[in-house]
């Protein structure tokens, strides 16, 4: 097990370090700045919708249970 923990860290150190030494590329139209209010807005939308993806359903399946008993019980 420890082997198998070794080589996954090693294999993300240099898949670091491989993108580390890439040069630094020229801004274009394509680019998106990563220190503009746009990136942080992206940012923090794309966590609240994985949030919510991730709880909603939990927090919807307690009506629904409780509807379904409330039939059951009639």
């Amino acid at each position: 097990m420890l082997v198998g923990r070794l080589c996954l860290g090693v294999l993300a150190l240099a898949l670091a370090g491989r993108f580390g030494l890439q040069p630094i590329r020229p801004l274009s139209l394509g680019t998106l700045p990563t220190d503009s209010v746009l990136f942080a807005g992206l940012v923090v939308g794309t966590a609240v919708v994985v949030s919510a993806l991730n709880f909603l359903p939990a927090l919807a399946r307690g009506p629904v249970v409780e509807h379904l008993k409330m039939v059951a019980a009639s």
